[in-house]
């Protein structure tokens, strides 16, 4: 008899049920299920996988049917092998465990080419709520992870981000070319928020941030206008040859006031070549020695590629100049990153979790490229969508603390 109670569903045997080939039939993913019956995802993936039904929903058995009679192509599937809707909570014959919708290759066409234990992680999903029960057990009566810089102490700070940190102002205040580059999710734009509120404080360098939020629509004249707007009050001129005058003439006289300057643009990725091309003649500006433009890039890993030399010759005098900083993923600052977000609530960590946990969500969050070497994929949107879902089945499942068995089960 399936198992519904018992204090920890990590103890229940390993049950690949009738329904995932079921579900696979129906074209039907694991979170589409949850959706139309009213549980978590990872709930549905345990139930797939184990003698387990969700305690707190004694009637999604009832619901887990219901769709499934509805369903000509379920029904045929189970006909053909003798089998009543019942049966689709029998042990399939056939290890199952790596078997999802028929046509996710389809779905995912277009995803990049990586190989992970889950392939629906690929595409980093926004961060769940939490439930009313997970709030109650583990004492959060704030989010953790929604609106949750207010202050620089909010913001993890890693070696690597503090490389970042210091090569981006180094750019803002010394005239240099530099591209932040990382993954949706990796912490780009905090990064950015930071270093603009650092220099707004030391009051010596002016950013100059283009409000286009199109970049495949930036032209070098709105660049020139974007500078002109920002230093001076003066009217752009209407040809992109007086532009590039104006703003030459207008960033000299502000340098020999003593003023630097650093333009800054999220989403390069999607700047076309010409302007990438323009850019690098902004960042030949000099007075005598000094360069008077610094430039920022901070865009996603798109933008690394195209700064391969040998695959894009018409980058090359853009490449040979810009510094490239990348941030990868948290594996190693797992549990560091988390300590600030959850001990600025006012929770200490080890009350929500063991310490088998944090190793279990670096497991998780790495992979392999195409090359077979390791690459992390635990930047801060994926872990902190993670850790929701795995505080929500901790609850759900009865368990103390979030340990590496639950975070396991949200595969």
């Amino acid at each position: 008899m399936t198992k519904t109670d018992g204090p920890n569903g990590w103890d229940m045997p390993k049950k690949q049920r009738v329904l995932k080939q079921v579900l696979n039939v129906m074209n039907l993913s694991h979170g589409e299920m949850a959706n139309l019956t009213g549980v978590s995802k990872t709930a549905v993936n345990l139930s797939l996988n184990r003698d387990y039904m969700p305690k707190r929903e004694p009637e999604w058995p009832l619901r887990v049917e219901k769709v499934v009679s509805e369903s000509p192509a379920a029904m045929a599937f189970l006909a053909e092998r003798g089998l009543e809707l019942a049966a689709i909570w029998d042990e399939a014959e056939e290890d199952l465990h790596r078997i999802g919708p028929a046509n996710w290759h389809e779905r995912n066409r277009t995803q990049p080419k990586v190989t992970t234990a889950n392939p629906e992680d690929i595409t980093p999903k926004e961060v769940s709520m939490l439930t009313d029960g997970a709030r109650k057990q583990f004492k959060l009566f704030r989010h953790p992870f929604i609106d949750d810089i207010l202050k620089d102490s909010d913001i993890f700070m890693s070696d690597e981000h503090r490389y970042i940190e210091a090569a981006m102002l180094d750019a803002a205040r010394h005239g240099g070319f530099l591209a932040v580059i990382g993954e949706v999710g990796s912490g780009k734009s905090v990064m950015r928020r930071k270093v603009i509120e650092q220099l707004k404080r030391d009051g010596d360098v002016l950013v100059i941030y283009p409000q286009v939020i199109d970049k495949e629509r930036v032209t070098a004249g709105s660049l020139c206008d974007a500078i002109i707007y920002d230093i001076s009050n003066e009217k752009p001129k209407m040809r992109l040859e007086a532009k590039s005058r104006q703003v030459q003439r207008l960033l000299l006289d502000r340098s020999r006031n003593g003023f630097r300057h650093v333009i800054i643009l999220e989403e390069s990725h999607d700047l076309s070549v010409p302007v990438l091309k323009y850019l690098k003649r902004f960042h030949e500006l000099e007075d005598g020695y000094k360069k008077m433009l610094g430039i920022i890039l901070v865009a996603q890993t798109e933008l690394k590629s195209r700064f391969t030399e040998s695959q894009n010759i018409d980058m090359r005098e853009v490449i040979q100049r810009v510094q490239i900083a990348e941030i990868h993923g948290l594996n190693g600052s797992l549990k560091g990153y988390l300590k600030v977000k959850f001990e600025r609530l006012g929770v200490k960590l080890d009350s929500i979790f063991t310490d088998d946990a944090f190793d279990m969500i670096s497991r998780r969050l790495t992979t392999q490229d195409d090359s077979r070497r390791k690459v992390s994929l635990a930047h801060p949107l994926r872990v902190n969508s993670l850790v929701i879902d795995a505080i929500n089945l901790a609850h759900e499942m009865g368990e103390e603390r979030v340990t590496g068995d639950v975070i396991q089960a949200l595969y």
